[in-house]
């Protein structure tokens, strides 16, 4: 378990130092390439979920969000120590306690991230040079870590949308990496084309935020039937 967290931990400084990293294929591949089976997996049907049904469910993706940045803090905070389980454990059950009375601020610092996210691969992706990423990241993540205060609903659409839509193409990726027949065609593929993870992403979110929208829209108000005053 320990060698787990561990990996887990490496990909996610490797995603922090490089959060453009949907514009560098082949980096994003060889994360990929070392997700066990079964992680993968959840992350594809995790990512799916959260993309359809993420402003429904959003009190709970923020909990459960603050949750494992809390766990990831403790255990990057106290790998060292004895028993880092128990701290990365109590930090992380901390952080989702303090999050459900502070939903606001939680969506606004998820939120943040999301267009840090966001914000770093479009600057990557506009053809800038991508050493400079963290321009367009603190662009994101003061624009949209704002707008949340303002537009609620529409900030937890976003960050759920790419949230889930990232996950979701990472994840699946992830398990066609395991097909061995479709594991080297599909990796050139991906490293030839630097602009089809992005868009994959892309279009997954435009449908989640869509399908999101949708179903959080208030019913028409409806008239009296007719032949009543």
């Amino acid at each position: 378990m320990s060698e787990g967290l561990s990996r887990l931990t490496a990909a996610f400084n490797s995603i922090i130092q490089r959060l453009d990293i949907l514009n560098h294929p082949d980096e994003l591949l060889a994360l990929l390439s070392g997700v066990h089976v079964v992680v993968a997996g959840v992350l594809f049907v995790v990512g799916i979920l959260c993309v359809l049904n993420g402003y429904r469910w959003h009190r709970w993706v923020v909990v459960v969000c603050a949750f494992l940045s809390g766990f990831g803090l403790g255990w990057v905070m106290s790998k060292h120590m004895q028993q880092p389980y128990i701290v990365a454990g109590a930090l992380a059950l901390m952080s989702a306690v303090i999050a459900n009375p502070l939903l606001r601020f939680a969506v606004a610092i998820f939120g943040g991230l999301t267009g840090a996210f966001i914000g770093a691969n479009l600057w990557t992706g506009l053809g800038y040079p991508d050493e400079n990423h963290w321009a367009g990241a603190l662009m994101g993540l003061i624009l949209v870590g704002m707008a949340s205060f303002l537009m609620f609903r529409h900030v937890v659409m976003l960050f759920t949308s790419i949230g889930g839509g990232a996950m979701a193409v990472c994840g699946g990726i992830s398990l066609l990496l395991y097909v061995p027949s479709w594991r080297e065609g599909l990796t050139q593929a991906l490293s030839n084309n630097q602009i089809v993870i992005p868009l994959l992403v892309a279009v997954a979110a435009v449908i989640g935020f869509t399908f999101q929208h949708g179903q959080s829209a208030p019913a028409p108000a409806q008239g009296p039937a007719p032949g009543h005053a």
